[in-house]
């Protein structure tokens, strides 16, 4: 039975190694919240220690989808929580969010160091995935990456690079359609 609970936990991670809950808090360069569900295509996020960057689009924007996440709640009274696949930096290092332990090191908005304290598992509504030009994005006040562990986060940044490049000119490839048939980035 333990087996078959492994099997699926991890057929689960690899299904959505790339998302966040419809409620997580992304901030905005203004340094405002909104919630994950709520962001759009074009606006502008932090990615970390003041820098901020375009969404340009989504790889998952599941809004009735539930999904299991890991929960990260760290000694700054931060709680995180992402899909066991989804890159985040861990120790100073781009690992992923099933590899968190206690005593790990996140990477706050400002740059500060945090101490995680628990780690536990969850279920969640939203199933969402925002790309930044940038690569990375501040979610619930953790500095995380937008690539999973589906697509090497080199490989995902290089084949994303055309879309990044018309999204820039300022060219409608029709972003939500590309959004729905790229499940995996």
């Amino acid at each position: 039975i333990k087996q078959r609970e492994e099997e699926a936990e991890a057929e689960d991670d690899f299904r959505c190694a790339a998302c966040f809950p419809g409620d997580a808090l992304v901030t905005l360069e203004d340094g405002s919240s909104k919630r994950m569900d709520a962001l759009e295509i074009g606006d502008r996020v932090l990615v970390g220690e003041g820098k901020a960057s375009d969404v340009f689009m989504f790889s998952h924007e599941l809004r009735a989808a539930e999904t299991n996440f890991v929960s990260i709640f760290t000694a700054h009274g931060k709680q995180l929580r992402l899909t066991p696949g989804h890159y985040l930096y861990l120790d100073g290092t781009l690992s992923t969010a099933k590899e968190v332990k206690v005593g790990s090191t996140l990477m706050l908005a400002n740059g500060t160091a945090t101490t995680v304290e628990r780690v536990t598992r969850t279920r969640a509504a939203g199933v969402f995935n925002p790309h930044t030009l940038h690569g990375d994005i501040v979610v619930d006040g953790i500095v995380t990456s937008t690539y999973t562990t589906a697509v090497h986060p080199t490989v995902a940044h290089a084949v994303l690079g055309p879309l990044r490049l018309l999204y820039q000119a300022g060219i409608d490839f029709g972003f939500a359609g590309v959004s729905k048939a790229l499940p995996l980035l």
